[in-house]
């Protein structure tokens, strides 16, 4: 009777001690406090994988760093505040840049490296969007290149144009293959396709216009629905 007595009274310490534990484990913040210039090291006999300076703040990770692809707007993604800032949403896609992309395209092999850059983006692929506010309205155009801030901003639909420089073929909409290169350039075209411009300005108030070709500084400047100009 003592045997079974003491066998019952182990097996309820048993039960009261995984309570208690579970307890401990699951609702209870966990705090860790480092003294002054101490160090949080996690390692193994003979190898640093993590360490966190207390006079500096700075975390260090000394292998890797893992991050899991971005399937949705909860996983797979680095913020800076609020904001996101780095994720791989869809195929192929890589987007650097506070809200850069979104979490519903279906495009692939996008780039957008920059503020709010190709973050309209719906079925568009191929796409690089290189500097702030680049290709922000792009939907469904594709391969298109724009390098410099506002570059191809208004861009929906428009495929194949390449834009180099601050706010070149910044009003495009649906104007296709289109190359500007310079500050300004073929600024105001919404839907005029196949023009060339090189310098600052050049086409510059170009709207509908189309088969153009103008190099130098506000060459063509004030062409708007004019079509296979040379200058």
């Amino acid at each position: 009777m003592k045997t079974k007595l003491s066998f019952l009274k182990k097996i309820r310490l048993l039960i009261v001690s995984f309570l208690m534990l579970s307890t401990t484990v699951f609702s209870q913040n966990i705090t860790n406090t480092l003294g002054t210039n101490g160090v949080f090291t996690i390692k193994d006999a003979s190898t640093n994988y993590f360490t966190l300076s207390q006079s500096t703040g700075q975390v260090n990770i000394l292998r890797t760093l893992r991050l899991e692809n971005t399937t949705s707007s909860s996983l797979g993604i680095i913020f800076k505040g609020p904001d996101r800032f780095l994720h791989n949403y869809g195929t192929n896609n890589t987007f650097l840049g506070i809200n850069a992309g979104n979490f519903t395209m279906s495009g692939s092999n996008n780039l957008a490296l920059g503020f709010s850059s190709l973050s309209s983006n719906t079925s568009g692929l191929y796409n690089t969007a290189v500097g702030s506010i680049t290709l922000t309205s792009n939907t469904t155009g594709y391969k298109n290149t724009a390098v410099g801030s506002g570059s191809l901003y208004f861009n929906t639909t428009g495929n194949s144009n390449t834009a180099l420089g601050h706010v070149s073929l910044y009003s495009n909409t649906t104007g296709e293959s289109n190359t500007a290169v310079g500050f300004g350039s073929i600024f105001s075209n919404t839907t005029g396709s196949e023009n060339s411009a090189v310098g600052f300005n050049s086409l510059y108030k170009n709207t509908e216009g189309y088969d153009n070709t103008s190099m130098g500084f506000q060459s063509l400047f004030s062409n708007t629905t004019g079509f296979q100009n040379i200058a």
